[in-house]
């Protein structure tokens, strides 16, 4: 081979590898709001607690695939030990956000609800659960239940902790009529404890969809519960009772979303928050919710 055609063929080889380069599609920036920091506002959850979250998360997923990242990111920095979960729109949409999560499983609705769905996160090296208790109870009540509440029974395996836990999304709205269904449910849902689970610590958390600081049952929905302290308690009626920059739902504003323990736990509660990723998220009501995470912290 002679040195000219040498030098030719170099020449192609260098021109082909430009070209195929060339063709190589650069790698598109990820979509605005698919990750979010919550550094700023948010301090951890740890091994030494037990803490539990309630969020609505509106329609999730609200904004489509950037709301399952940046709700990926949230519970990521919450690192709570297991979340109830309202507004699920989808099944698929509830286990795209699972795969997101490494170290957590999930469980969705029994009842398919349209696209308000309750469903379950939990962290597996902290929680386990069982699920020959898994079920939904008080079905069959579409008046006081238009969503019938989630039963789960978990236990935090360091701290010697358990309890049944009782998501709920009740009706919705003013009026005189959604006011009664709320009552009635609080009634059902005290009755069920007291002949189902007398000796057995329950939290009843999620979307209350009213106030609990009225102090009689014509300005209480669930003053059954309130006028009851020895044997339940809102570990959040000093958040329903203090400043409106601390509700769960700023919208309004209005704190509408609750955690109520029975007292086989009352010893066991540190404390109890609202959470505002919304100070250092500032696409938080557009991307994610309306409302704000509540937790409570067990030690």
């Amino acid at each position: 081979m002679t040195k000219h055609l040498r030098r030719t063929i170099s020449l192609l080889l260098i021109g082909s590898g430009v070209f195929l380069q060339s063709c190589r599609k650069t790698p598109e920036p990820p979509a605005p709001g698919t990750s979010a920091n919550f550094d700023q506002c948010i301090t951890p959850g740890n091994s030494s607690s037990f803490e539990i979250v309630t969020l609505n998360l509106q329609s999730f997923p609200k904004a489509g695939y950037p709301s399952v990242m940046v709700v990926r990111d949230l519970i990521e920095r919450i690192n709570p030990d297991v979340i109830a979960l309202q507004e699920m729109t989808t099944e698929t949409d509830f286990n795209n956000l699972v795969e997101e999560l490494s170290g957590w499983e999930g469980r969705f609705y029994p009842v398919y609800n349209d696209i308000w769905n309750l469903a379950y996160l939990f962290k597996t090296s902290e929680v386990a659960i069982d699920d020959t208790k898994t079920r939904v109870i008080l079905s069959g009540d579409s008046y006081a239940f238009p969503r019938a509440p989630f039963e789960i029974f978990i236990s935090h395996k360091t701290l010697n902790i358990s309890a049944y836990l009782i998501n709920i999304h009740l009706k919705c709205c003013s009026g005189a009529n959604n006011e009664a269904r709320r009552k009635d449910a609080s009634e059902k849902l005290d009755n069920y404890i007291e002949t189902t689970r007398p000796a057995d610590p329950v939290i009843i958390l999620g979307d209350y969809k009213d106030i609990i600081i009225g102090e009689n049952s014509s300005t209480n929905v669930f003053y059954n519960f309130v006028s009851a302290p020895s044997e339940y308690r809102f570990t959040d009626m000093d958040i329903a009772k203090g400043s409106l920059l601390w509700w769960s739902y700023p919208y309004y504003p209005s704190h509408i979303d609750h955690i109520l323990v029975t007292n086989e736990l009352f010893s066991r509660i540190d404390t109890t928050l609202v959470l505002k990723p919304d100070s250092c998220y500032a696409e938080y009501f557009d991307n994610i919710s309306d409302h704000r995470p509540v937790e409570l912290v067990l030690k």
